[in-house]
């Protein structure tokens, strides 16, 4: 089983401040969890026995380094991870085992790391729930994926935020997709749009985690009040049953289609 997975954390080399707070907190959480570890960067190296550095060259946009940095990966499935997501909590190695176990009996091809969206119905006697095709977010950049799959349904130019709704198009007449009933782990999101939030900031100099602060710009009071909001009207928006939802554009649609 331990060489069926490796643990993915994609990046490049202009967020390589972020490495030694994310490695420090990841190796604080990691709970003896066997499978090997990857860095994606561009021509950066991190010095850290634990990790393997893989490199995807000039940085032309995530979706083309990404696609380079699995290619170079041996495993079936990946749990991909993103720099800029801090993990907080001890790593469940028995659900990640698990998790890489039901891809297997079940030909999946995602699973997501957190229960969100909700999924349209929950499994009998599983931890597991599934999302229907067509069924909008069903893509989540970080998560368990089948790397042959990611592969695939990667497209160049696409940013992770891209990958997430245009994906779920892509994707949307495929089985496979799934999300576990209880988070894989807690985490804290600390940069958006290369700025730090102050929360985050916060965090890490309550828990002494190494920041390096001046490498980029704190976010200002009217860029995380949007951010929130936006959160917040996400959010919201899930809750509205998708199918629900998608009635209601294709009814928009045919209004606008006829005026």
């Amino acid at each position: 089983m331990k060489d069926d997975l490796g643990i993915l954390v994609l990046s490049c080399d202009k967020f390589a401040d972020l490495w030694k707070p994310f490695f420090t907190l990841f190796e604080e959480n990691r709970n003896n969890c066997p499978y090997p570890v990857y860095l994606g960067s561009n021509t950066v190296r991190y010095e850290d026995s634990q990790v393997k550095t893989l490199y995807s060259g000039e940085d032309r946009d995530w979706s083309t380094s990404c696609r380079s940095i699995l290619q170079q990966i041996p495993h079936k499935y990946v749990l991909v991870l993103l720099e800029d997501c801090f993990i907080i909590s001890k790593l469940d190695v028995e659900k990640i085992t698990q998790s890489v176990q039901f891809m297997q009996d079940n030909n999946a091809k995602h699973i997501h790391f957190h229960p969100v969206p909700k999924p349209d119905k929950w499994l009998p006697n599983q931890e597991m729930g599934v999302y229907e095709k067509r069924a909008p977010y069903r893509v989540n950049a970080v998560g368990f994926w089948d790397r042959a799959y990611l592969l695939n349904l990667l497209i160049d130019g696409e940013s992770p935020w891209n990958l997430e709704i245009q994906g779920s198009y892509r994707t949307a007449y495929d089985d496979g997709f799934y999300c576990p009933k209880l988070p894989l782990f807690s985490h804290v999101h600390v940069v958006e749009k290369g700025c730090w939030f102050p929360e985050a900031i916060a965090y890490c100099q309550e828990h002494d985690i190494p920041l390096e602060i001046d490498k980029r710009p704190i976010l200002k009071n009217q860029f995380q009040l949007k951010s929130k909001l936006q959160m917040y009207y996400f959010n919201l928006m899930i809750k509205v049953p998708w199918k629900f939802r998608v009635k209601c554009m294709d009814i928009l649609r045919k209004l606008l289609i006829s005026y």
